[in-house]
């Protein structure tokens, strides 16, 4: 049987109510919050008197329309000898409690979903827009899958939307879906190379592009098929530095204690080296995500932001030595802190070698000369990890199964090594170690 009472000395104001329920078969006994308050003098009066309970129920209907809903419910898992447990019931309650707001709130969305429908875009610019607003407001998933667009990702998004509505500005047209052809692709990618961006840069606008004409044309707003044979994402291969497993041993072991700040940054830095995840990954990793497998060992399972894919990453020492300081959680550094002070902190440790790098800016190709130490930032950590574990022998699948690469051809661009680390990995090959090498 359900009764209600409230659990308050005072005799004055108002209360919560609350729900009791006993019963032996099924073994239940909880007492709820049901939500709703009363006036305790009145509530008090009702108890001891049928004409007042009569006259308090005809007063508030609605208070007592829900909370003989709520009765009625409770007892009917009684009846049924179903064991209802706390959650399930403030659940119910929730729902029945607020059964008016709930409903309001469905039909809102509905009403708004139905908007949305009714405007949809019919020009390639108003459709880049809704299609932002979607991955905004979750109702567009990554590809294949549930998980929202992550906000880096759309706010590269948006990156495009402007590149293009200047390029729209500069070459005086408006581009609609029957324009995105051939020469506009050669001529976008000609305005980008003027504004001096990277081969990368540019390759990461043209994906983009690629990326909403195919959700346009799953919408029957085009047909998609020059973009998909003609518009090319050229990537350039950039070389970029990665530590060795030496340094980051000299990186870990580097004593900061007189500089916090530093320190904070040296060793979120020295996790990403060691778990190849991206920044925003390896930021959050905690004591929280080890596992024990069943091969006995310890990892670390994480389910990378931008993919949604979860990945088991073996647990070194240095990680769990990290993450112990810290009581289980990496202390909280902005990624411009990382850049700016791994930087320092690499001239501090003396890694002031020259390095000489092919760039590429707009139409022009050059060779700059950095050292080593200023071409640190948040994305070193990820290409050293599958490097070494490229020098160290691993195969390729293996790699990925640490990093998330969906491909190889995309992990390829992470190895860093030079071609004599690459000559020194292949004498360790079995066609080499069967002859014997000079010394």
């Amino acid at each position: 049987m359900a009764t209600f009472i409230l659990r308050c000395k005072e005799e004055k104001g108002t209360a919560n109510v609350y729900v009791r329920v006993h019963s032996n078969k099924p073994k239940i006994n909880l007492c709820v919050s049901t939500c709703l308050s009363v006036d305790i003098e009145t509530w008090n009066k009702s108890q001891k008197d049928v004409k007042q309970m009569l006259k308090f129920r005809k007063e508030d209907p609605q208070l007592w329309n829900k909370l003989d809903s709520i009765s009625a419910m409770l007892e009917s898992f009684v009846k049924q000898e179903i064991a209802i447990t706390s959650e399930i019931a403030k659940e119910r309650i929730h729902s029945i409690v607020y059964a008016e707001q709930i409903a309001a709130e469905k039909e809102r969305a509905e009403a708004e979903a139905k908007a949305l429908e009714e405007e949809q875009a019919t020009n390639f610019n108003d459709f880049i827009s809704q299609f932002i607003r979607e991955c905004e407001t979750g109702k567009r998933k990554k590809k294949g899958g549930t998980t929202n667009v992550a906000p880096g990702t759309i706010k590269s998004y948006k990156g495009f939307q402007s590149q293009l509505k200047e390029y729209q500005e500069t070459r005086l047209r408006v581009i609609d879906f029957t324009d995105l052809t051939l020469d506009f692709y050669n001529d976008f990618r000609l305005f980008l190379t003027d504004k001096e961006y990277s081969p990368n840069t540019i390759a990461r606008m043209v994906k983009i592009c690629k990326t909403i004409c195919y959700a346009a044309e799953q919408l029957k707003l085009m047909d998609a098929k020059n973009v998909r044979s003609g518009f090319d994402v050229i990537y350039k291969d950039v070389d970029n530095v990665y530590l060795t497993e030496e340094r980051i041993q000299e990186l870990y072991e580097y004593d900061l204690s007189n500089r916090p700040a530093w320190e904070k940054v040296k060793d979120v830095f020295v996790v990403g080296c060691l778990t190849g995840q991206r920044v925003s990954d390896y930021k959050r990793i905690n004591s929280k995500m080890i596992v024990t497998l069943t091969d006995g060992n310890r990892y670390i399972k994480l389910k990378q932001e931008k993919t949604g894919n979860t990945v088991y990453i073996p647990l070194d020492y240095r990680v769990e030595s990290i993450l112990n300081k810290y009581k289980g959680e990496l202390p909280k550094v902005y990624d411009q802190k990382i850049n700016d002070h791994i930087k320092e902190i690499g001239e501090a440790l003396g890694w002031t070698e020259t390095v000489e790098l092919e760039e590429q800016r707009g139409a022009m190709e050059y060779t700059a000369k950095k050292r080593f130490c200023d071409l640190l930032k948040t994305h070193t950590c990820r290409r050293s990890l599958a490097t070494n574990m490229q020098k160290a022998g691993a195969s390729l699948s293996s790699i990925m199964a640490i990093t998330g690469h969906s491909s190889e051809q995309q992990l390829k661009t992470y190895l860093k090594l030079d071609e004599s680390e690459k000559s020194m990995l292949a004498a360790k090959e079995n066609y080499f170690t069967k002859l014997r090498i000079a010394k």
